[in-house]
C-alpha cells in the first residue's frame, strides 16, 4: 500500500498541496515540542479567554479565533496542542484556498501549487507563521478563503457565488480587523476595470453584503458596548499617541515604505536569481489581458496607496508586516505571474529544489531559536520557566484545583489554567475580562505572584495579600537538557484572598 501510495503521489495537485501542507506543519509542531509544553508569548492570553464564548475579547482583535481554540480546547483541554492543532489546520486551509484560487488563475495546477510552496519564501508566512501569529494566523486564512470567493465570483457571477463571497467577508471581519483592508484593496482595485466593476455593481452583491452583516453585526454591538476601551487599544496599537503629528507621519510613511519592500522577501530576491527576466521593468510595466489577473497586478500599488493615506489622515506610525499581510498577499499572485511568464522546465525544477531546501532550512533555524536557551537566541526564554512547579505546590498544599486563581500578569495565567484546567482563572491586566460566573460565587481565592516576571515589586494595593503569613513561596529551579540544573530560578507566591477582603469583591466575584 505504502508503494502504491508513492506512486501515485502527485504533489502539484490539491491532494499533494494538502498532504505535504499537513507534514510541513506537523514538523513545526514537533520542532516546538522540543522546548515541551508550556505557553509563551501571546497564546497565554488567549488560554485565559477561552474559558467562555463571549461576542468580544480583546477590543483590538474579533473572535473568531478564541472561538475556534475554545471549541478544540473541549476536546484537547486548554494546553499547548490545542494551539498548534489550530495554527496547522488554519496553515492547511490557507493552502487549499490559495491552491483553489491559484487553479483558476492560472488554470494549472502545478502553478496553482507552486503558489503554495513559494509563499514559504514570504517571512512572514514561511517563518513568522510559526513563531508568535495568534489573530494573524485566522486573517491569514480569511483572505485566502475570501480571495478564491471573489475570484470565482468575477469568473461566475451567480448567485450561490455572491453568497459565498459574502459569508467569506463576514468570516473575515471576525478574524482580524486588519482584513478590511484586503477588502478594501478588492473593492477599489476592482473599480478600475470594467468587467470586475459589472460583478462589483450587480444588485446582488447587495445580498453578499447583507449575509456579512448579519454574520458580523453581534460583534460590532459588543463593540460599540466596549467603544471607549476599543479606540484606546487600537489607537495605542497603531501608534496614534507617539508625539505629535509631524513625526508619526514621518515614522508611518517610512514604517510603509519598509513593510510593503519586507513583506515579498525574500522571495522576490531569489525568485529574480532563479527566473531571470521575470522582473524587469518593461514586464512588470505590462498589465496582463486576464481581468483578475489585471486586478492582482496592481493590488499592492492600490494597498500601499491606502496605507499612506492612513498615515497621512489619522496619523498612523506603527505599520509593521504583520498588519499589512492582508493588504499584500494578493500581489503574491501576480509576481507568481512574472515568474511563470519567465520560467522553463530547467528553471521550475531547480525552483523546487530551492523551495524544498527552504523548508529545511527554515526548520532548522526554528529548532535552533525554540530550543537552545539564552541569547542570542531567547533573553527572556519563557519557554523553559517551570511553572510546573506551582501546580505541584498546589498540590501539595492540598489547595482545591477548582478555586479561583489570579495572575499578575498573563504568562503565569495561561499556564496556570493549562495546569488547572478545573479552575477559573484570571489576568489582572487583563482585568476588562471575567471569565466567572453564579458557580464561582463562594470560591476559594488565591493571588499567583513573582516580582522577578514584573521586574518590578508588587504593587502597594496587594502588599497585603502578598506578605500575609499563609503565603506558599515557590523557589522553582529551571531545567534545560544543555545547561546546568538550577541555571536559573523563579520566585513565585501563592497568596490566599480572604473572601472579607475588598479585592476578593473586585477580582474573585463575577
Amino acid at each position: 500500500m505504502l508503494s502504491r501510495l508513492k506512486r501515485d503521489f502527485e504533489p502539484f495537485s490539491l491532494s499533494g498541496v494538502l498532504i505535504i501542507s499537513l507534514i510541513f506543519g506537523l514538523a513545526n509542531a514537533l520542532v516546538r515540542l522540543t522546548a515541551g509544553v508550556n505557553l509563551a508569548l501571546d497564546d497565554t492570553k488567549q488560554n485565559v479567554f477561552t474559558q467562555k464564548l463571549a461576542w468580544g475579547y480583546l477590543p483590538d482583535n474579533p473572535p473568531l479565533y478564541e472561538w475556534t481554540l475554545t471549541v478544540v480546547q473541549q476536546v484537547t483541554g486548554p494546553n499547548l496542542f490545542s494551539f498548534l492543532i489550530v495554527k496547522y489546520a488554519l496553515m492547511t486551509v490557507t493552502a487549499l484556498f490559495l491552491f483553489l484560487a491559484g487553479r483558476r488563475l492560472f488554470r494549472s495546477e502545478k502553478w496553482a501549487a507552486l503558489t503554495v510552496f513559494s509563499t514559504i519564501l514570504l517571512y512572514q508566512l514561511g517563518y513568522n507563521y510559526h513563531q508568535a501569529f495568534t489573530h494573524s494566523l485566522m486573517v491569514i486564512g480569511a483572505v485566502a478563503f475570501s480571495l478564491w470567493a471573489f475570484v470565482r465570483l468575477v469568473q461566475q457571477p451567480a448567485l450561490t457565488n455572491y453568497a459565498i463571497f459574502g459569508a467569506s467577508v463576514g468570516l473575515g471581519v471576525l478574524s482580524k480587523y486588519n482584513f478590511t483592508g484586503f477588502l478594501a484593496v478588492m473593492v477599489l482595485t476592482g473599480l478600475l476595470d470594467r468587467e470586475i466593476r459589472r460583478v462589483l455593481f450587480d444588485w446582488r452583491m447587495l445580498i453578499a453584503a447583507g449575509l456579512a452583516a448579519f454574520i458580523a453585526a453581534p460583534h460590532f454591538v459588543w463593540l460599540h458596548q466596549n467603544q471607549d476601551l476599543f479606540v484606546t487599544y487600537v489607537s495605542n496599537k497603531l501608534g496614534q499617541t507617539n508625539g505629535g503629528y509631524a513625526g508619526r507621519v514621518g515614522e508611518g510613511i517610512g514604517n510603509s515604505l519598509v513593510a510593503v519592500v519586507s513583506f515579498y522577501l525574500p522571495f522576490v530576491l531569489i525568485a529574480a536569481l532563479s527566473f531571470r527576466g521575470a522582473f524587469m521593468p518593461a514586464r512588470m510595466a505590462q498589465l496582463p489581458e486576464d481581468p483578475l489577473m489585471r486586478l492582482l497586478a496592481r493590488s499592492s500599488a492600490v494597498a500601499f496607496a491606502l496605507i499612506l493615506a492612513g498615515v497621512i489622515l489619522f496619523g498612523v506610525s506603527n505599520v509593521t508586516e504583520r498588519y499589512v499581510i492582508p493588504f499584500f498577499l494578493p500581489g503574491f499572485f501576480w509576481m507568481m505571474w512574472l515568474i511563470k511568464g519567465a520560467s522553463t522546465p530547467a528553471r521550475v525544477d531547480r525552483w523546487v529544489v530551492v523551495l524544498g531546501s527552504a523548508a529545511l532550512i527554515l526548520l532548522l533555524v526554528r529548532f535552533i531559536g525554540v530550543f537552545y536557551p539564552g541569547n542570542p537566541v531567547c533573553d527572556d526564554c519563557q519557554r523553559w520557566r517551570p511553572y510546573a512547579e506551582i501546580w505541584k505546590e498546589i498540590r501539595l498544599a492540598g489547595l482545591d484545583e477548582q478555586a479561583i486563581y489570579l495572575g499578575y500578569e498573563e504568562d503565569t495565567s495561561g499556564n496556570l489554567r493549562r495546569l488547572l484546567p478545573n479552575a477559573a482563572v484570571r489576568s489582572i491586566n487583563l482585568r476588562f475580562y471575567n471569565p466567572l460566573d453564579e458557580s464561582d460565587i463562594g470560591k476559594p481565592c488565591y493571588f499567583v505572584w513573582s516580582e522577578e516576571l514584573l521586574g518590578q515589586p508588587v504593587q502597594a494595593q496587594f502588599r497585603h495579600i502578598t506578605d500575609q503569613s499563609e503565603t506558599i513561596h515557590v523557589l522553582a529551579q529551571w531545567w534545560h537538557p544543555l545547561k546546568r540544573s538550577g541555571w536559573r530560578e523563579t520566585n513565585w507566591g501563592i497568596s490566599p484572598i480572604p473572601a472579607t477582603d475588598r479585592l476578593y469583591k473586585n477580582l474573585c466575584t463575577p
